[in-house]
């Protein structure tokens, strides 16, 4: 986290926008300084396909997983995996994308190449 926050000043950056709190999946979404921040607290349910709306349209990567293994998790995630953008509106978010987020697991995931 230390050094996302170097990276991106997300800790000094204007207040957060909630894109997602679903109660009955556990999940909340929020985008902070072009960063976008996934906590699924479920304690059994991971959702393949989750929808995230976003606010800047481009491509995204993982910044941080929690469920890596370096930080004792069960390395579900795909370190390589991009994840492109539609032009499809998710909660009140003009862009979106689809996400695999584990149970009990938060990632971030950050824009590595704007679309014009």
């Amino acid at each position: 986290m230390n050094n996302l926050e170097q990276t991106y000043g997300w800790l000094a950056a204007p207040p957060a926008y909630v894109s997602e709190k679903h109660e009955d999946n556990k999940v909340i979404a929020f985008e902070r300084a072009r960063v976008l921040f996934i906590f699924n607290f479920h304690h059994q349910k991971s959702f393949p396909d989750y929808r995230v709306g976003v606010d800047f349209p481009g491509k995204y990567k993982i910044v941080l997983d929690s469920d890596a293994e370096q930080y004792g998790g069960h390395g579900r995630i795909n370190h390589s995996t991009e994840f492109f953008t539609e032009s499809r509106e998710q909660n009140n978010r003009n862009n979106s994308l689809l996400v695999y987020i584990p149970s009990r697991t938060a990632i971030v995931l950050a824009r590595v190449d704007p679309r014009p």
